[in-house]
């Protein structure tokens, strides 16, 4: 019985610490607006982009404004830490989102080469598009990261040159595998 009522107390402690600190940030102007911009960032660059170019510029920079403004408004510890901490917390998300998209594309590249290897192996030839893979090499294609913008794979066969082609940094940074090296190279 007295368990159950210190875990009742535990609960409603922990309920009014949460309420407190959503009250607490909803009723700062300034940490509300951060949070915003960081979630327009995060939109940008996790969902959109699939990378961190945007947030490796502008985090920093934010990071070192959010300094100075608190340094100027000294609205108190609370307001400068939480400031401070989402360009932070931002910037982390991105780069942790960056490292899982790039683990999935070079799998899912090391998955497609294998296929287009396996399809020259049985026909002497590499394929002419990715489609003539599915369903005897692989169940369907796969995108590269997953994000609205640069997630899939490109691929050419012009001549009996076969080239698959990633963007891991957009808008440049592609890498590119060439079938007749059997070697990965950035293109730009």
């Amino acid at each position: 019985m007295q368990e159950s009522s210190r875990r009742a107390s535990e609960r409603s402690h922990n309920e009014s610490w949460l309420t407190s600190l959503v009250r607490y940030v909803c009723s700062h102007r300034g940490i509300r607006v951060s949070i915003s911009t960081g979630s327009v960032l995060l939109a940008w660059d996790a969902v959109l982009s699939g990378s961190f170019v945007m947030s490796l510029i502008v985090c920093p920079i934010w990071f070192v404004a959010s300094v100075v403004k608190n340094v100027i408004q000294r609205h108190g510890w609370r307001v400068a830490l939480l400031r401070m901490a989402v360009p932070l917390v931002t910037l982390g998300l991105v780069l942790a989102n960056t490292a899982v998209q790039l683990r999935i594309a070079k799998a899912n590249a090391t998955r497609i080469t294998a296929a287009c290897e396996k399809y020259h192996e049985a026909n002497g030839e590499f394929p002419q598009k990715l489609d003539e893979l599915v369903p005897r090499y692989l169940p369907s294609i796969p995108r590269a990261k997953y994000c609205f913008a640069f997630g899939e794979f490109f691929y050419w066969n012009i001549d009996g040159h076969a080239m698959l082609v990633w963007y891991d940094v957009p808008p440049f940074g592609r890498r590119i595998y060439d079938f007749a090296k059997r070697k990965w190279n950035y293109l730009d």
